[in-house]
């Protein structure tokens, strides 16, 4: 991981997997601890690919991102 790159293991509502916030080209990423340790690390991997595929440098709407991003034959750009 870059030095760029922060994950927290937070409590949240099931349902809530992880995310990611951008700021100044830091990226903090919260997994959600009610998850299991496979799970979560599938998640820190999903999140950790949108950071190197640019997602949140581009003009597209999250849901739009999260769709591209699960129908991975799918270009967006």
């Amino acid at each position: 991981m870059g030095d760029n790159i922060r994950v927290i293991l937070v409590d949240m509502p099931i349902g809530y997997r992880a995310f990611t916030v951008p700021k100044d080209g830091f990226y903090t990423i919260y997994i959600n601890s009610r998850y299991c340790n496979e799970q979560n690390r599938l998640s820190l991997n999903h999140e950790l690919k949108h950071i190197e595929n640019g997602d949140y440098d581009k003009p597209v709407p999250a849901n739009l991102i999260e769709f591209y991003a699960h129908h991975s034959n799918i270009d967006y750009e």
